[in-house]
């Protein structure tokens, strides 16, 4: 009877063990940059003609969509799924003209207030664009301003 016992209490000690929150944790993947895959809307596809957001492994260099892993390099992906090129990038509010842009990395202020990550864009007049609004400043103006207070790749 003591080995039975001992026995069921192994059994559940082993279970417990297994079975611990710590297999359920989704590691976080850092990307190096995101890109918008952008889908034709004269696409002959059943898919819906809605652009989506590619991003690259800071690590591996390979294409996640919605956090997943695809097992494909960038340049492959697009040619694959996307209608326009890896790092052809275009301007937010006038799509088709190719523009510079680089993503500067969330900071906090002076005031203790978080300042979220932004991408910013170089537009046709040498203006910034940041989250697709064009500022009055120049491009190279703000960058050097980003520069000092966070990073921009």
């Amino acid at each position: 009877m003591k080995k039975l016992i001992l026995s069921v209490a192994l059994l559940a000690g082993i279970t417990f063990i297994a079975c611990s929150d710590e297999d359920n944790v989704i590691p976080v993947v850092a990307y190096s940059g995101c890109q918008a895959c952008e889908i034709a809307a004269d696409s002959l596809s059943n898919l819906p003609n809605e652009n989506y957001d590619v991003c690259v492994g800071a690590s591996d260099t390979i294409v996640y969509v919605n956090g997943a892993y695809t097992g494909i390099r960038p340049e492959r992906y697009f040619s694959l799924f996307c209608d326009n090129a890896y790092g052809e990038v275009t301007e937010p509010t006038n799509p088709g003209n190719n523009v510079n842009c680089v993503t500067c990395q969330s900071y906090v202020n002076s005031a203790g207030e978080t300042i979220a990550a932004s991408e910013v864009c170089r537009a046709a007049d040498g203006r910034a664009i940041v989250a697709g609004d064009t500022l009055a400043a120049n491009y190279d103006t703000y960058i050097a301003t980003q520069l000092t207070l966070t990073t921009c790749q």
